[in-house]
């Protein structure tokens, strides 16, 4: 049998992680997570291949998280092996993803959300071929 890959979303917009989970389940084990908590409950049985973050999400006050980069800076210093980590956003183009470098150095990729469902999955094998 073929091992996929497994992917993990996390973004509260219900519609994207739909369209995201209905095109990217053809390739990938696909999770997808409305907040940082139902994510958390996962992270000791599920070991992700890469996470994709929005960058606004729902705080998670227990852990002091506001957004989706500090939740990479937080998986990053907690998990001895964490995920790829790329970061998603709605505020970049597709055209200035240096910018996203300047928001979140600590993240491992970043998406913007206007970006062709094609090349998010190129992206997508790219970082996971890298690692």
């Amino acid at each position: 049998p073929i091992i996929m890959s497994k992917l993990a979303m996390i973004d509260d917009n219900q519609e994207f992680c739909l369209v995201m989970q209905y095109f990217l389940e053809n390739y990938f084990e696909m999770f997808t997570f409305a907040d940082i908590d139902s994510f958390f409950e996962t992270l000791e049985l599920e070991q992700y291949d890469l996470v994709l973050i929005d960058y606004t999400i729902p705080p998670y006050l227990t852990k002091k998280i506001e957004n989706g980069c500090e939740l990479i800076r937080y998986l990053k210093k907690f998990l001895t092996a964490p995920p790829i980590l790329v970061l998603l956003t709605g505020w970049l183009s597709k055209y200035d993803l240096e910018e996203g470098l300047k928001i979140c150095p600590e993240a491992d990729g970043f998406l913007a959300k206007d970006t062709d469902l094609t090349e998010i999955l190129n992206q997508i094998n790219q970082l996971i071929g890298n690692r």
